[in-house]
């Protein structure tokens, strides 16, 4: 995502939710002899042989490992995990093994690893020299900053017949993987922030290829030892599926310095010996996924495979996502050495890339590069929504942001898959709201909304993004998780985790209570209150939002007004009455504070500070959608705000919105009767489109995109792909009429469009649209769910849709 201020670290922060919380067995985890706290980072491998009489019908277990385990049974790679989670919420995945078992002897085997290298602190630290510890270790760690640990171990517990295999019983054995080890990839990239997964090293001359193979090879393998340190944590049933392993194209080489070198990867190429060759690979789109490079012969050989979302001319900038010519890709980078044998080269972490760039230089025998391979890895979800129309760049808009959506989907949200692949409140929000449309699958959205809940920091704020081993307050993104129920809310049927996380809601909200001034805005409080990048330099934290002479802002006090509305409406539905009725006076105390304080007559704007001097499209979206302004004002502000025919781009004197922020602004127009508008904002992401990107980025960029002559570090920025959310909801009109989605809405707001066919997912099942003008008629077809009643609204008029496909004919103005 961005560039953060970390401060000192704490695996232990929060309380569980106690309806999910449950804790685990202390027996089972098992480990090696040498991996001490001391030892990381390390790569272990484990195996047991089982023999049984025939082919299970069932052969469940129960599997984890800290940090992170794959699963082979008779060489075949089953599952990987555990999914994402913090010290008090430590996943094990439920795994049947009967598919892969056999009659006779079989062996489960798994490759563990752990690359959280122990902070370097003296003798009864204080907690400056914690956090400067803390710090430093972003410069030099070797897992990614998701990633918490207790002690290196693994972890499977049999249920019924597979109770045998269980690692509480004798017969495991464990080799270290000499050959394997990790590099900070900060150090790598260096001019740019990264915190994701590490780069990997791999010397085949010591690595065991053959590890879950039928039989133990080489030297090292020895009886497992138990691993009491690596009990201590609370284990959680993993409720997520499997993440994807899908074969997909590895991209094709677009140039190298070899010319026989063009065809590969689809034919074998031969680098002669005591030579060196580049390759540069492009794919079609960006990726996340598994890469495996086969090789033959070649002993002695190096080679280093680099991984770049884009390419840079000689100024580090990207510009146009499909030029090649003189430019470079700059990323992290995986480094092998061969062995003189067939070797598969392949990092146990995912990597995200359009570009790679593969680098050999041979010794004395020629190496061959028998093929790149990729298998395609994120959160398994299924595509139910779709967006068609006679405009096709609508269509383009809406599949980008759904690749980046997906690329960005893992066992939890990620802002970015390549930078970062952090869970942050304010990018999660718009993630979900993008998979309730499109696959209506509400399981990684619910994990985030616990995840936030299980963070806590400051008294009852949450950190940024979670989990982490950093510590990262923003104050208005934990606003922006009460935002999150609420959307559950409106959007999900099922209560649960609204009423679990009541609690946690009512601490987030009450936290503010002490930053309130007695006019009723909020004044300053310590913790980061990043609302938006605006162009401020990513360590400055004082320029946006604005506090004016008297240290108090209105965008953070409309923010807060939005929460406690939330709040109160959380409160009516499932919590407390009386709780409701507090958190619905504040509101209106805050709201009037606002329009007192707040509004510039002569402008006709809501300012972002009480001296007046400061104006945004920000403050002004909120205070249209928290109904500070009226509905007549509010079509003049939208009006003073946005520049038709500029996309999100505001007047000059006001501060625009960015493309993650622009989804508070379409709120605010369909808030203000302004539907129609919204395709006009899409002329930003229609200029994105002739600068070939894939995925959509992080901020804006040079070349014509309204940035100051930088290119923006990451091109897969999931927070900027909320339109294929919005062209469903705004654009096809598809949206819940009543909370738990018991009623359907269907209003569109077609603009210049002549015809249009879209699907969306519900709870209850998809919905698809059909609209077609012709004349002055507009001819509309529903199809919707039988369980799920609803209506057609079109030019303030109401029709009920009476039958599962709905045909309608109505008047077009």
């Amino acid at each position: 995502m961005k560039m953060r201020t970390l401060l000192a670290a704490s695996l232990m922060m929060g309380a569980a939710p106690a309806a999910i919380a449950q804790p685990g067995g202390a027996e089972g985890w098992i480990s090696h002899a040498e991996a001490g706290p001391a030892v990381r980072p390390i790569v272990l491998h484990f195996r047991r042989t089982v023999t049984l009489p025939g082919k299970p019908r069932a052969y469940t277990v129960r599997v984890t490992a800290d940090n992170r385990f794959i699963l082979f049974v008779n060489g075949a790679r089953v599952a990987t995990g555990p999914s994402t989670g913090d010290i008090l919420h430590w996943r094990e995945e439920s795994i049947d093994l009967a598919p892969y078992m056999k009659r006779g002897v079989n062996v489960v085997a798994a490759t563990v690893w752990n690359g959280v290298q122990p902070l370097k602190l003296p003798a009864n630290p204080t907690p400056a020299q914690v956090s400067a510890a803390q710090g430093n270790s972003l410069f030099t760690n070797t897992a990614p900053l998701f990633q918490q640990s207790v002690a290196t171990g693994f972890r499977l517990i049999g249920e019924g017949d597979a109770a045998e295999l269980s690692t509480d019983r004798a017969g495991w054995r464990v080799k270290r993987d000499q050959g394997r080890g990790f590099v900070n990839g900060w150090g790598q990239v260096k001019r740019w922030y990264y915190v994701a997964g590490n780069p990997e090293k791999i010397d085949a001359a010591k690595t065991d290829f053959d590890a879950a193979g039928p039989q133990e090879k080489g030297e090292g393998w020895q009886d497992a030892v138990p691993a009491p340190d690596a009990a201590k944590r609370t284990l959680v049933p993993d409720r997520l599926p499997q993440q994807s392993y899908t074969p997909v194209a590895a991209g094709k080489v677009v140039r190298t310095d070899l010319p026989a070198a063009m065809t590969f990867p689809a034919r074998a190429v031969t680098i002669p010996a005591n030579s060196k060759a580049t390759l540069l690979i492009q794919r079609d789109a960006m990726v996340s996924a598994y890469p495996q490079l086969d090789v033959s012969g070649g002993k002695g050989a190096s080679i280093k495979l680099l991984w770049a979302e884009a390419l840079y001319d000689a100024k580090s900038r990207k510009g146009d996502r499909n030029l090649i010519e003189d430019r470079k890709p700059i990323g992290i980078w995986d480094s092998f050495i061969a062995d003189g044998e067939k070797r598969s080269f392949a990092p146990l972490w995912w990597r995200t890339w359009r570009y790679a760039e593969i680098t050999v230089e041979t010794k004395d025998q020629p190496l061959v590069l028998e093929g790149l391979r990729a298998y395609e890895t994120g959160y398994p979800f299924q595509q139910v929504g779709k967006f068609a129309s006679d405009d096709l760049e609508l269509a383009r808009i809406f599949d980008i942001g759904w690749r980046t959506a997906r690329i960005d989907a893992h066992e939890t949200y990620m802002d970015t898959a390549y930078w970062e692949q952090l869970q942050y409140a304010g990018d999660t929000r718009l993630q979900m709201l993008i998979s309730y449309a499109v696959s209506g699958d509400p399981r990684l959205a619910e994990q985030a909304i616990d995840a936030f809940a299980a963070s806590d920091a400051e008294g009852g704020l949450m950190e940024g993004a979670w989990p982490t081993r950093g510590n990262n307050v923003i104050a208005p993104f934990a606003l922006m998780w009460v935002g999150m129920l609420d959307d559950w809310r409106l959007r999900q049927p099922d209560a649960a985790p609204i009423v679990r996380n009541i609690p946690r809601m009512r601490r987030v909200l009450d936290w503010f209570e002490a930053y309130r001034r007695p006019s009723g805005l909020l004044g300053k409080n310590p913790q980061w209150n990043f609302i938006d990048w605006v162009g401020q330099p990513a360590t400055d934290r004082t320029i946006f939002p604005s506090y004016g002479k008297t240290d108090e802002s209105c965008l953070m006090s409309v923010s807060w007004l939005g929460a406690l509305q939330q709040g109160a409406a959380i409160e009516t539905a499932f919590g407390d009455s009386s709780v409701a009725q507090r958190y619905a006076a504040r509101a209106d105390t805050v709201k009037a504070a606002i329009r007192n304080r707040c509004w510039v007559p002569a402008r006709g704007l809501y300012a972002d500070n009480p001296d007046g001097d400061r104006f945004s499209q920000h403050m002004n979206a909120l205070a249209i959608l928290y109904d500070v302004a009226t509905r007549d004002e509010a079509g003049a502000i939208i009006d003073r705000i946005m520049v038709p025919g500029k996309g999100i781009d505001a007047p000059e004197g006001i501060t625009s919105v960015s493309y993650y922020f622009s989804w508070y602004l379409a709120q605010a127009l369909v808030h203000a009767g302004k539907n129609d508008r919204y395709l006009d904002m899409l002329k930003t992401w229609r200029d994105l489109l002739a600068m070939h990107y894939t995925t959509w980025p992080e901020e804006r960029d040079d070349a014509g995109q309204g940035g100051k002559g930088q290119s923006t570090r990451s091109d897969s920025h999931a927070w900027s792909a909320h339109p294929s959310a919005d062209l469903l909801g705004i654009v096809a009109g598809i949206g819940p009429a009543a909370p738990g989605y018991a009623r359907l809405k269907v209003e569109p707001a077609l603009g210049s469009l002549k015809s249009l066919s879209a699907t969306a997912a519900t709870p209850q099942g998809p919905v698809s649209v059909r609209y077609r003008i012709s004349g002055s008629t507009l001819n509309a077809q529903i199809t919707r769910p039988a369980a799920l009643p609803g209506d057609f609204l079109w030019n303030g008029k109401r029709y009920p849709l009476t039958r599962t496909t709905t045909k309608l004919k109505v008047p077009l103005r």
